[in-house]
């Protein structure tokens, strides 16, 4: 074990667990595998054991780590309010396998994201699969629908006469490589709204992966990297990916402008309502990640934004606190897993049906995608604020 404060911190929230097990149903892995050790109770009793010296820091152990989902479902009900996502990011950072954190890095690169989008679409995945995680990222390239890319740094005024305020939108790393119609369609709705949009040219990734593969130090240097890019002169700043958008809530220092998920924004200060919006009279299924249903406690966001527009019926895609299995670089480092855990969800989509599938999450929609792309390739997966930036009509003539 590398830092001693560390393993004092530790010990101090270890002590705050009474081993009641109310986690183990709530945990998708221990649901799954039906093991101790995949349990948060399990994965407790493992890092208390390599800090008391009576487990040794190999290969069974890390794995047993790094099977967790992060997802934080037990966070939500245990009684004792363990900070588990805490708790497991510091025992990753005293693991002596860095591998997860190497993938992470070249996962976090902007520029690698985008390039190797833009090449993943225009190269066969058969071609990368003797290259591991990397032919799973090739094959997730390729899942989303290709869009518009996302918007350049600068600023996007808005078309009102009197502006409401001055907001940050926030790119990220994957968003950006992935869903650029997302941020363009955040960026359209907010300029219509009233807002001045900002993207900085020097925001980097939000450091989320960093920080789940223990790599502390990356994820702090990132942080700084974002609190400099967006400063105190903005009214907010918004992402559309709500695993970034915890991550940034999870700074310290905060970040200097107050930092809120593109819908929750638009839910409480965009102003729409349904006369913004044209009719849509279909079916869409919307997908809660983990992050919004666990952390945010906003499973209610999307559906409320949503239900502006008129004749839309909204069904719900999966149970609460069933993850897909996406969880960040997991579905590259654990493909099989994560695509166990995402079958559930892609059965409740009826077969040979042209759907809308609808998730606040990157990573979650590039999982839904891949697994959907062969099956039901007339399924599209969108962000939420795509389906509204669509059905937003123009503002009328003075």
């Amino acid at each position: 074990m590398r830092d001693p404060e560390a393993r004092q911190t530790l010990k101090v929230e270890l002590d705050r667990c009474v081993k009641c097990g109310m986690c183990l149903p709530e945990c998708p892995t221990y649901r799954l595998e039906a093991n101790e050790n995949e349990s948060p109770r399990g994965r407790l009793a493992l890092i208390e054991g390599l800090l008391n010296g009576r487990l040794q820091d190999d290969k069974p152990l890390r794995r047993h780590l790094d099977n967790c989902l992060t997802c934080r479902r037990c966070e939500r009900i245990c009684p004792s309010q363990v900070r588990y996502g805490h708790l497991i990011d510091q025992a990753r950072s005293l693991l002596s396998d860095d591998a997860p954190r190497r993938l992470s890095a070249l996962v976090q690169n902007r520029s690698a994201m985008t390039w190797g989008t833009r090449l993943a679409r225009a190269v066969p995945a058969a071609l990368s699969l003797p290259l591991g995680p990397l032919h799973r990222l090739h094959e997730l390239g390729r899942a989303l629908a290709h869009g518009p890319p996302a918007p350049r740094p600068g600023e996007y005024p808005t078309d009102m006469k009197a502006p409401r305020g001055r907001v940050g939108l926030f790119l990220g790393c994957a968003g950006a490589a992935q869903q650029g119609g997302a941020l363009q369609a955040a960026s359209k709705l907010l300029r219509r709204a009233g807002y001045q949009v900002s993207v900085p040219a020097d925001a980097g990734c939000c450091g989320a992966m960093s920080q789940h593969s223990g790599d502390l130090s990356a994820a702090a240097q990132l942080a700084d990297i974002n609190r400099s890019a967006f400063g105190p002169d903005l009214d907010a700043v918004v992402s559309i990916a709500s695993g970034c958008g915890i991550h940034i809530d999870s700074y310290q220092p905060a970040m200097p402008s107050r930092h809120l998920d593109i819908v929750k924004f638009l839910l409480d200060r965009g102003g729409f309502t349904g006369d913004d919006f044209a009719p849509l009279p279909r079916q869409v299924l919307l997908h809660t990640p983990c992050s919004i249903e666990n952390v945010y406690r906003g499973a209610g966001w999307a559906r409320a934004l949503l239900a502006l527009i008129p004749q839309l019926e909204i069904l719900s895609l999966g149970e609460a606190g069933q993850c897909c299995g996406a969880a960040g670089d997991y579905m590259l480092r654990r493909p099989g897993t994560a695509a166990r855990l995402r079958q559930p969800l892609l059965d409740r989509i009826p077969p040979g049906t042209a759907h809308i599938v609808l998730t606040g999450n990157v990573g979650c929609a590039m999982h839904l995608a891949d697994g959907l792309r062969d099956r039901d390739p007339a399924v599209e997966v969108l962000h939420p604020v795509e389906l509204l930036a669509r059905q937003l009509r123009d503002r009328p003539s003075a």
